[in-house]
């Protein structure tokens, strides 16, 4: 390995609440008690000279699910990712560091006169509650520091019916109300209050908009968090991500019976 470049990998285990792994099959997920749940991760990190003036800075984190076995589901969880067909703890390590060796490729082959480049990508485990584990991603490609090509996404798996979880298992609000009722939301954030008094010609763009509504989405015991990537609210006013969130009494009536006693939602 050329002198100036270090690679290094960790590879930890860790179980919700300190408990002991779980050994179960994807037909018993429905009876197991999902505190338990347990996950791995596998990190890559790598820091190259590619030449005297040019750096890469690399770092990508995978969850590990070492109890889930149903392909779709898998495909699922990791579709922020490209051709990964072995889901298991030595695969995922291997497609990482095969990540890792085709973004030097391209930074070395690279004419646009950049200097410094990073990479990140960070898949993270946020909670994990009556059986719903929510699942962040995060990507980044930094270029001479720039930080205008981020992005979030957010997952939510229900462990107990083995599938990533749509806005439609929780509300049958309509997409009108519910768009409604973000644009309000908005409206009452500091962010808003401050651009009302400063950028009246920006709060008045954000303020008569419809309001999209994302399937980037999660929730706790007071609210759901709709998540917005620069420039999905709207593309005439520049704005980073923005999270909103939605007390369950906004949503009062509308909530799916079945999740509403699951998460324990009382008005």
């Amino acid at each position: 390995m050329k002198k100036g470049i270090y690679v290094w990998a960790v590879i930890s285990l860790f179980t919700i609440s300190g408990c002991k792994e779980l050994k179960m099959k994807d037909k018993d997920l429905q009876t197991q008690n999902f505190s338990n749940f347990p996950v791995d991760s596998v990190i890559e990190e790598d820091s190259i000279k590619v030449f005297d003036s040019v750096t890469m800075k690399y770092s990508s984190k995978l969850l590990v699910f070492p109890n889930l076995h149903d392909k779709k589901l898998l495909d699922s969880i990791y579709s922020h990712k490209k051709n990964i067909t072995d889901f298991s703890k030595n695969g995922l390590q291997k497609y990482l560091k095969e990540q890792k060796e085709e973004a030097y490729a391209s930074v070395k082959t690279s004419t646009a006169g950049i200097q410094r480049w990073e990479n990140t990508s960070q898949m993270n485990l946020k909670s994990n509650k009556n059986g719903f584990i929510h699942i962040q991603y995060y990507d980044n490609i930094s270029e001479d520091g720039s930080s205008g090509n981020y992005r979030y996404v957010e997952k939510v798996i229900d462990l107990k019916n083995n599938k990533k979880l749509q806005l439609s298992d929780i509300t049958v609000i309509s997409k009108n109300k519910l768009s409604e009722i973000l644009k309000k939301n908005i409206c009452n954030t500091t962010m808003m209050q401050q651009m009302e008094k400063y950028d009246q010609k920006g709060f008045g763009i954000l303020a008569s908009i419809d309001f999209p509504v994302t399937s980037n989405f999660y929730f706790d015991d007071n609210n759901l968090y709709f998540h917005y990537n620069m420039n999905e609210i709207t593309t005439n006013y520049a704005i980073g991500d923005i999270i909103i969130p939605v007390p369950w009494t906004d949503l009062k009536g509308s909530l799916k019976s079945d999740f509403q006693q699951r998460m324990k939602i009382k008005y």
